[in-house]
Order: C-alpha cells, then sequence, then structure tokens
C-alpha cells in the first residue's frame, strides 16, 4: 500500500492579495503599507496588520510549513495498514486501485470537508473516506507562525 500526500497544488487569491489587480494592470492596495504610513510607520501598526493579514476563515493551499500527520508518512501507512477494511464487495469484483480523497486540516489539525476526489468504486471510495474522517489530528500547517485551515489531497491504494 503506497500513500502520499500533498497540500497543495495552487495559489488562492486570498493568499495573495492584490494578484488580480496586479494582473489587470492595476496597483494593488497593500493594508500593511497603507496602516504603517498613516500611523507614521509605528511598530504596533505593522505588528496590526500584520496580525491581521489574513482571515481565521481563509484556506491555505501551499502555507509557510504543511500539515504532517504525526510520525510522519511512516506513521501514516501504519496508521491506514491497521484500520484499513477491504469492501467485500470490491474483493469479490476484483477492483482494486487509488482513491483520491481531498479535505481540510483545520488550524487544530483535524480533519473537516473530506470527500473523495476520484476513485474506482465499488466500496472503496466509501472505505478511504471512513479512514480519512477516522484519521487523528495532524500536526497543523503555518503561515507567517499562526496556525491555518490548509486543503490536503492523499491518494489511498487498494491492493488486492
Amino acid at each position: 500500500m503506497i500513500i502520499r500526500y500533498a497540500c497543495g497544488f495552487l495559489s488562492l487569491a486570498l493568499v495573495l492579495p492584490g494578484l488580480a489587480a496586479a494582473q489587470q494592470g492595476r496597483p494593488a492596495i497593500n493594508a500593511v503599507t497603507s496602516t504603517a504610513s498613516s500611523a507614521g510607520g509605528s511598530s504596533k501598526a505593522i505588528a496590526a496588520a500584520k496580525s491581521q493579514a489574513f482571515s481565521p476563515d481563509s484556506v491555505f493551499v501551499n502555507p509557510d510549513v504543511r500539515p504532517q500527520f504525526v510520525g510522519g508518512e511512516p506513521a501514516l501507512q501504519a496508521y491506514m495498514t491497521k484500520n484499513m477494511r477491504y469492501p467485500e464487495k470490491a474483493r469479490q469484483q476484483k477492483v482494486a486501485g487509488k482513491v483520491y480523497i481531498r479535505f481540510v486540516l483545520s488550524a487544530a489539525g483535524r480533519v473537516t470537508d473530506a470527500s473523495f476526489v476520484r476513485g474506482p468504486g465499488s466500496g472503496l471510495n466509501e472505505e478511504a473516506l471512513r479512514l480519512v474522517w477516522m484519521m487523528p489530528a495532524w500536526q497543523p500547517g503555518y503561515q507567517r507562525g499562526q496556525a491555518v485551515r490548509v486543503v490536503c489531497t492523499i491518494p489511498i491504494e487498494f491492493q488486492l
């Protein structure tokens, strides 16, 4: 069984402020510089602007520090091996393959909003989804030193 996880492949406009404006040829408005310049460049204004650089509802795709299963990839493989139950329907039909599960890890490292992206069916998609929902908490991802929500996709391979 091979399990790999990837958190992030795309850039969100929420993560990169001013990206849309820059692509349209307009100057981007940056809250950090406008706050600092109106406050005379005080360090309190800059610190306040940095702490409000993104909302707690933001979901990151590629944070500064990616989330990690506690114990790393070997522990994730051990968890999957221990808890996987091959569906009887799939076993009878001799169905095998990879199921891709996308989920959001909360700032606390808990799985939320899990769904399967692609898979062979015959009960394998549901089993992979069950495994992801049952996972223990991960080490969360961090953006600028703050724990954030991160979208992740992991392939779970089923072999007969």
